[in-house]
């Protein structure tokens, strides 16, 4: 695959229902723009990315990709009993807030970047789905820099009955981000596959077939049942497993933050992170840090 080169990477995953003032706080440590009239989900956005950042400049081109399982929910919720409950007219802002989107929007103001503007959701698959969508437009030429992450509230996760229940995991706010180029100098990883398979055998068959290197570690997401995981291990052999979800928390954006976490972690090794959506189709995002 045409090159997407990793090179900075974050993940913040905070306690759930955390006063909102504290994330604030941690914004001021990497901006001096004070922001006002916004919610949770665009201040974990602002959080995550700026933390990636960390006040590095970016060129002008830089795109971003916003991925996120529920978006700005806990906006819409608050607006509609505002008109259905209390039978008033929504505040402003917080109507405008309800488009998920709006948190890229600040994110890109902040950073003085001018690149497409895109965001991506995809039930239970929605950060891979945003790497696919850059995927393309690295090889096409369409871009050459990029902020990719997934931003999550801990409280709808709690509230979606689809998720995994019973597995023991905390749920968080998540807000997991990449800066990927498709120069290598610098770079700290690559990524080395982004596939998508209609279903387990197809997916299997890609495992067994596949040509590389043994797997050093592996990691899988959180539609990935016990049983499943261990058929996968037995097949893979890795060397090493890292359960992100049981270590750092649950949320909608789990694997952006997973992904985040492994490039910061490891060093000198190879990730094979699977997972699949309710419909039965299954994706691989391998990389390689160096």
């Amino acid at each position: 695959m045409s090159g997407m080169y990793i090179h900075r990477a974050s993940a913040f995953t905070g306690e759930a229902n955390a006063d909102i003032n504290l994330i604030k706080e941690e914004i001021r440590r990497y901006t001096r723009e004070n922001f006002r009239r916004v919610n949770r989900f665009i201040l974990l956005s602002l959080l995550g990315a700026l933390q990636c950042i960390d006040r590095q400049p970016l060129e002008a081109a830089t795109a971003v990709y916003l991925t996120t399982e529920d978006g700005n929910l806990g906006e819409t919720a608050d607006v509609l009993d505002e008109i259905y409950t209390s039978r008033t007219l929504p505040r402003p802002f917080g109507f405008i807030n309800t488009m998920s989107n709006t948190a890229a929007f600040y994110l890109a103001r902040n950073l003085g970047i001018r690149g497409r503007n895109i965001t991506v959701s995809s039930r239970h698959l929605s950060f891979e789905r945003g790497l696919e969508l850059l995927k393309t437009d690295f090889t096409c030429g369409a871009e050459q820099s990029a902020l990719i992450g997934g931003v999550d509230e801990s409280s709808l996760a709690r509230m979606n009955r689809e998720e995994p229940a019973g597995r023991g995991w905390r749920t968080v706010d998540g807000s997991g981000w990449l800066y990927v180029k498709s120069e290598k100098e610098g770079a700290c990883a690559a990524f080395t596959q982004i596939l998508s398979f209609r279903d387990g055998p197809s997916c299997i068959r890609w495992i067994r077939e596949r040509e590389r290197s043994p797997v050093d570690v592996v990691s899988f997401g959180a539609m990935i049942g016990d049983d499943e995981a261990a058929a996968f291990r037995e097949i893979l052999r890795p060397a090493a497993e890292f359960d992100y979800l049981g270590e750092y928390g649950y949320s909608g954006s789990a694997t952006a933050c997973g992904v985040s976490l492994f490039v910061r972690l490891f060093q000198a090794k190879t990730l094979l992170h699977l997972n699949k959506d309710q419909r039965g189709s299954y994706a691989v995002i391998e990389l390689e840090r160096y």
